[in-house]
């Protein structure tokens, strides 16, 4: 009889392992809600119309709802409110309004800038030219004003020697267009989309080459309350989120082509238009399949912010107060178990 039942005891192990290794279907689906910039998005932001279109958040359990906002100061202020649970936002104001005392954390992140300096002005071109000049930036303590201002610091400029006009995103395409701006900030695809229609007339002012690795572009800042009582929650947010900047970075072509026509649509861009900023973009390793939080990089950008004179240096928040790095690391599992 012992002989007899081993085969069977055997096979009911194997068949327990493979049960155990298939990741379990997602319980009652969990309301949730997020910011985000746009519409329509900036490019960092469509990672919302891929996840959606995708169905990445609802195959990982998650009715999941975006309120849009124009400016990263305004998505992470949601998240403080309690109007949304998360948000995506810049770095600086996520890291100011730690540093302030505000109940959130930062659990994931893209740490590479993609911002540009430009001008069509032929007299325009460096740094020590835009001495006097209008710039088109988005408002104290925005990301845009704020590499601004990081930006002139390299040749001994600060905002108050320029003149700045609040825009951004949609609006600062259409000026661009229109010839009402010479100088602004902008994202990579922004300044392809105007250098598309005037004919690439826009120059990009050289950059110092250290910038960008004492700088962090943003983050998915989440209040304490969510996490606490919606754990579950947030990290379902983050399966899709990995997914999404996984397809995001992944240069097969297949993969690129249908990324670029979800972007084109959600952007309302030309599709030629998203294909080439997507290269851009990938040049910068701008979608990294990590939790894109180094220390070292998230740091300096506290020390840049001190710098400035956004943050007082006694002020200076730990990088463990910063950041929560255990949500991302629950969420990989998840998604490494759907391969």
């Amino acid at each position: 009889m012992r002989n007899v039942h081993k085969p069977l005891y055997g096979a009911m192990l194997a068949l327990s392992a493979m049960m155990l290794s298939i990741p379990a279907a997602p319980a009652q689906e969990i309301k949730f809600a997020a910011s985000a910039i746009g519409r329509p998005p900036i490019f960092s932001n469509t990672f919302v119309d891929i996840g959606q279109a995708e169905g990445y958040w609802k195959k990982a359990g998650l009715d999941l709802s975006f309120r849009w906002f124009q400016r990263g100061t305004d998505t992470a202020k949601a998240v403080v409110t309690g109007d949304v649970q998360l948000g995506f936002t810049a770095t600086p104001p996520a890291i100011n309004l730690i540093a302030s005392g505000a109940p959130v954390v930062v659990i994931a992140g893209m740490p590479n800038q993609s911002w540009q300096v430009a001008s069509d002005d032929p007299n325009v071109k460096g740094c020590k030219d835009l001495k006097g000049q209008t710039i088109a930036a988005d408002g104290i303590n925005n990301a845009r004003t704020l590499f601004l201002q990081s930006f002139l610091a390299s040749c001994d400029l600060k905002l108050s020697d320029v003149k700045m006009i609040d825009l951004a995103n949609a609006p600062l395409v259409k000026a661009g267009i229109a010839g009402q701006v010479r100088n602004g900030i902008w994202h990579i695809d922004e300044l392809a989309q105007v250098q598309h229609k005037v004919g690439g007339k826009w120059k990009e002012l050289p950059l110092p080459k250290d910038i960008y690795a004492g700088l962090h572009y943003a983050v998915i800042l989440a209040s304490k309350k969510a996490i606490d009582e919606n754990r579950e929650g947030v990290i379902r947010f983050l399966v899709g989120w990995i997914q999404t900047q996984k397809l995001m970075s992944s240069t097969r072509p297949e993969d690129v082509a249908k990324f670029a026509k979800i972007a084109s649509e959600g952007r309302e861009v030309d599709l030629e238009v998203a294909t080439n900023s997507i290269a851009g973009f990938q040049k910068l390793n701008y979608w990294v399949n990590n939790d894109g939080l180094p220390e070292k990089q998230l740091m300096a950008q506290v020390d840049d912010l001190v710098k400035v004179g956004v943050m007082k240096a006694e002020a200076k928040p730990d990088y463990n107060k910063i950041v929560d790095r255990s949500l991302y690391a629950e969420a990989a599992k998840r998604v490494a178990a759907m391969k």
